[in-house]
């Protein structure tokens, strides 16, 4: 098992403590400890290409859809 599938098991197990607590505070425990589980799965680095690909989509073209005529 990666550690990211681990990270992910402990964080469900966290989530699954919380939706059985019974006191708001351990509830709200729980669901943080699940968030800093999940928060050290690493995150993949993002190439040139996608950092354009997502700036392109964000910004858009400039262009017309198609079967625009004006």
């Amino acid at each position: 098992m990666s550690k990211s599938d681990e990270y992910r098991a402990n964080a469900t197990e966290c989530e699954k403590m919380a939706r059985a607590a019974r006191n708001p505070n351990d509830k709200a425990t729980w669901l943080k400890m699940a968030a800093d589980w999940l928060r050290m799965i690493p995150q993949p680095r993002s190439s040139a290409s996608d950092k354009f690909d997502a700036a392109e989509k964000a910004q858009g073209t400039g262009q017309r859809p198609s079967g625009s005529e004006h």
